[in-house]
């Protein structure tokens, strides 16, 4: 496997093709005397319902969640679905945390109830922050369903991306994965690929790096992130920075801590033959030109970071062990016809998500989903 050289020209970002997109953006304020306010980013104002993720921290910025919300439209699309990415923020000072987090629910329920909108906490936010927003989600409840390796979101999130490397690598037994921000994902990536062959030689959380050449036990990684989530890091005796995950000898890296975790001075340190996005938009446009040089391949997030979609269907009458499956081949099959591609798996990706976007909407979004 390697990287394509481009062979063709590349298809123009549809930002410098088409009529600029509005997006929907709600605001939300704080009652006066308070420091904190939100937002709600809705791709295309247009859709039927529009799906994506809220984030909490002292400042969180309206541009990137045009991003995440970008990436998550993609993901519908390649999935053949009339549904709009969203993103929302909640920027607040941190003795204001959970007056502000109470106060945008509250400005977000309806639309949450009628169906229009679906938010899943994010950066800075729990479960039980949203709470509210559960009761009155009209998903399928499946999504929370609780599996061996944590809820079934976090099986599908994993299964999606094994699929889309074991696609690309054409197996996984023997590889060196380092995995960096897999969050709730970590224990049923860890599971996945150690029955798939693989070996973790690193993990990255916001605590630290934990590695080892010859590979990490995959039981102790998961009892000890069961027992101190990100800090497991240091729980396993490791004193190392979270950035040099990102450096570790490997075969593949999955990452996705953040969107633009990987720009272009850490695309040319990269020593993996495969990227694998476990997040949404974590490489720059510049990092993917310098890994596409590099014939590093970098697979697209909204593809390889979409396996939760596959729960968040409202109809859906399906069962977890049909979920699950649908996310292996969808990952699967699409990842291997999109290597074929001159212009690279990402671009192709674009491509294909472009092409339903417009075969029932006039405008494509501004931009395509890269940090």
């Amino acid at each position: 496997m390697r990287a394509r050289a481009r062979r063709g020209r590349v298809r123009p970002d549809p930002g410098r093709s088409a009529k600029l997109h509005a997006v929907a953006l709600q605001k939300i304020s704080g009652p006066e005397g308070t420091d904190f306010s939100g937002f709600v980013v809705v791709d295309l104002d247009d859709a039927p319902r529009a799906d994506g993720v809220v984030r909490c921290a002292k400042k969180i910025l309206v541009d990137g969640a045009r991003n995440l919300a970008r990436s998550r439209t993609y993901a519908w699309a390649l999935l053949g679905e009339q549904v709009s990415g969203a993103s929302a923020g909640i920027s607040t000072p941190p003795d204001q945390r959970d007056d502000a987090v109470r106060t945008f629910v509250e400005a977000v329920t309806e639309r949450v109830r009628s169906g229009e909108l679906s938010l899943d906490p994010s950066r800075g936010l729990s479960r039980d922050d949203l709470a509210p927003l559960a009761e009155v989600d009209r998903r399928s409840p499946l999504r929370d369903e609780q599996r061996a390796h944590g809820r079934l979101t976090d099986e599908l999130l994993a299964t999606g991306a094994l699929s889309a490397a074991t696609a690309a690598l054409g197996g996984l037994d023997g590889r060196r994965v380092a995995l960096e921000g897999a969050g709730d994902a970590l224990p049923a990536l860890v599971s996945q690929l150690a029955t798939a062959g693989a070996k973790v030689v690193a993990v990255g959380t916001g605590a630290g790096t934990v590695a080892d050449p010859s590979g990490l036990d995959p039981t102790a990684l998961v009892d000890a992130h069961r027992e101190h989530g990100d800090g497991l890091t240091s729980a396993l005796g490791s004193e190392r920075g979270p950035a040099e995950v990102l450096t570790e000898e490997a075969d593949v890296l999955m990452c996705g801590s953040r969107p633009g975790m990987v720009d272009h001075e850490v695309a040319a340190a990269l020593p993996h033959q495969l990227l694998v996005p476990i997040g949404a938009v974590p490489v720059t446009a510049k990092a993917l030109a310098v890994a596409t040089r590099r014939d590093v391949v970098v697979l697209p997030d909204f593809l390889t970071a979409a396996g939760p979609l596959h729960a968040f269907r409202p109809s859906e009458a399906a069962t977890a062990d049909e979920l699950v499956a649908r996310a292996e081949e969808h990952a699967g099959s699409l990842t291997r016809e999109l290597l074929g591609h001159d212009d690279g798996p990402l671009l192709a990706a674009c491509y294909r998500a472009e092409d339903f976007l417009r075969s029932w909407r006039d405008e494509l979004p501004f931009g395509r989903p890269l940090a």
